[in-house]
């Protein structure tokens, strides 16, 4: 089989994190296989016509750096290429929508990781409604007095933008919290942002779990602790990985999840799991990839190529 020619979208360069970032991983994998690596950013994306293009730079890594040098832009035709990794972090706003317009344009034979149609269609925090059962005890508004008389009712939730990552603008609010009107006017922008309440989880004072899932099938995993004084697990918000041990329940639960992800052909996901529940799936740009490679000394990156290089063949 030819080298396969990838193309990454991803944030600007200079905004990753090079140690953590898991595009990156995957970039250096697929070179170190002899394919063709480009990247852009949304700004490089555009219609000529019916053809989706991008202005893209090929990525080399020269010896022992951590993050890619760029070499000249090239205007590139996607649908010539093999696969597409959309790895653009949210928020998820107009801009991302637009986007996915753009890559709905490639033909079928452009493996994309993950489609643009799967990306648009649903949201990371609303996914596990697809799986009854799953999900805490959830709100989704804009109005003010749905949320105050969701907290009302359950006594403390966690209040999340629907749009954004990373435990950005993420609180826990109590119902005697003299600043809730402050904190629900600020996470709604004065009701015009729709956020998700959901019934806080005590539990995850212990952390989360992050599981990668990759074709439907478990690849990895990791427990991420909150740092003191914190209930966000996130890793940007100051998380630290752990090891951890999956339960018979934790893999009953993405068997589930892995089978809807199949049917939606969402390739590569990250799954947050507290004790019976998931909170969210990240299906825009799954991370801990690194941290989990860091745990267990495995190269998780290779499977991932792996699989894409089958899929590709295929």
């Amino acid at each position: 089989m030819p080298a396969l020619t990838a193309v990454f979208i991803i944030d600007p360069p200079e905004r990753l994190d090079p140690p953590t970032d898991t595009s990156l991983a995957l970039m250096r994998e697929s070179l170190r296989r002899g394919q063709q690596v480009y990247y852009c950013t949304l700004s490089e994306l555009h219609l000529d016509g019916e053809a989706p293009m991008a202005r893209v730079r090929p990525v080399v890594f020269p010896p022992g750096a951590e993050l890619f040098t760029a070499g000249e832009e090239r205007e590139l035709e996607l649908a010539t290429i093999d696969v597409l990794y959309m790895r653009k972090d949210p928020p998820v706003d107009a801009a991302y929508l637009h986007a996915t317009y753009i890559l709905d344009r490639l033909p079928s034979r452009v493996l994309q990781v993950n489609p643009a149609q799967a990306l648009r269609r649903h949201c990371e925090k609303l996914i596990p409604l697809h799986l009854p059962g799953l999900l805490p005890e959830t709100i989704v508004s804009r109005a003010a007095r749905d949320l105050n008389d969701f907290l009302d009712r359950i006594g403390q939730i966690v209040l999340k933008p629907l749009d954004d990552c990373s435990g950005r603008g993420i609180f826990s609010l109590t119902r005697d919290d003299p600043n809730r009107r402050t904190l629900i006017e600020q996470v709604t922008a004065n009701g015009t942002r729709f956020v998700q309440g959901q019934r806080f989880l005590p539990e995850i004072a212990e952390g989360d779990k992050r599981v990668l899932l990759l074709g439907g099938e478990i690849l990895g995993w990791l427990r991420r602790v909150p740092a003191a004084g914190d209930f966000r697990s996130n890793v940007n918000a100051g998380g630290r990985c752990l090891p951890c041990e999956l339960t018979d329940s934790d893999r009953a639960i993405c068997a589930r999840l892995g089978a809807w992800l199949s049917g939606e052909e969402i390739h590569l996901a990250g799954a947050d799991l507290v004790g019976e529940h998931v909170l969210e799936v990240n299906i825009t740009s799954p991370s801990c990839l690194r941290e989990m490679d860091e745990l267990t000394g495995e190269r998780l990156e290779r499977k991932i190529i792996d699989y894409v290089e089958r899929r590709c063949r295929s």
